[in-house]
């Protein structure tokens, strides 16, 4: 992933123009609110205050209510751009060689749709999980009702989102092999690739699991630390400061993200080659001479 940075780099500079594009409406209707207010501007400036920025909702400006199509517009152009950048970079951590432009952005488009068809499949494959987090809520309340002690429906939160986590972490892996699939072995029906990464994630569980949650690990202690001190060690008048740590938990996210996925093609192509290892070549058999008919 390190070898492969620009990756890193385009994703973050094209995540970086379209949240500036999308926040720009936003911001030229809150600025000259704040500029025109003596006593909310001050509690927003020097510390975050929840009841400021509730009265800044309520100014007559009413610079939150106005509907602006950029907070879903550009969001999605952003899905899509990384849908789309995904070949390119699989691609680029399974051939294991620097691509040019052109190959790179060429496996990006070759395998767009079929990307997108597997995004289709995750969209329908993550409705029972939601379900659960729906039904999350209700039920803590009734085991609430049902205890006497206060902690016992923290405990089932604590436990039933646990669950929830777990079961997103499999069905992420799960999708993530099946693209991995889809780009090393040229793979053009999804349906057969998700068969195939259900099995070797099945018979590979605690291998995968492990790799994919460490490194997720890793990715979260960075961007805890990162909100730690922001929170806590930055004042809140340094805005310079807290925009450049703000973009470093950023690039800590994406760079954390890659590094699965590289590491994923790795261990992809490492199990390809044991198992191409393991299995015994076929026998060749000896050709049979002839008969030669002797007059």
């Amino acid at each position: 992933m390190w070898r492969r940075q620009r990756a890193l780099w385009l994703i973050y500079f094209v995540g970086l123009l379209l949240a500036y594009l999308a926040s720009s409406g936003l911001t030229a209707r809150v600025a000259p609110a704040l500029e025109h207010s003596v006593q909310t501007a001050p509690r927003l400036y020097h510390a975050f205050d929840l009841s400021a920025l509730a009265e800044l909702g309520e100014m007559p400006e009413r610079p939150f209510v106005e509907k602006n199509t950029n907070y879903y517009f550009f969001p999605l152009l952003n899905t899509l751009f990384m849908l789309f950048v995904t070949g390119g970079i699989l691609a680029n951590y399974e051939r294991n060689m620097r691509l040019s432009t052109g190959e790179f952005f060429g496996a990006c488009g070759y395998h767009f749709w079929r990307f997108f068809r597997l995004l289709i499949y995750l969209a329908i494959a993550l409705i029972p999980i939601w379900m659960l987090t729906k039904a999350e809520k209700p039920m803590s309340g009734r085991v609430d009702d049902a205890s006497i002690s206060p902690f016992t429906s923290v405990y089932f939160s604590v436990g039933a989102w646990a669950v929830i986590l777990f079961l997103a972490m499999v069905v992420r892996l799960w999708f993530d092999m099946a693209q991995v699939i889809a780009v090393a072995e040229d793979e053009k029906r999804m349906h057969a690739a998700l068969r195939e990464s259900a099995k070797l994630v099945w018979r590979n569980f605690f291998s995968l699991a492990w790799l994919f949650l460490r490194i997720a690990l890793i990715g979260a202690i960075a961007f805890g630390l990162g909100t730690y001190l922001w929170a806590m060690v930055l004042r809140p008048e340094s805005v310079w400061k807290a925009f450049f740590l703000g973009q470093l938990m950023i690039l800590a996210l994406i760079a954390t993200r890659l590094w699965q996925r590289a590491s994923e093609t790795a261990w992809y192509g490492n199990y390809k080659a044991s198992v191409g290892a393991a299995t015994p070549p076929a026998p060749v058999r000896a050709p049979v001479p002839e008969m030669v008919a002797v007059n």
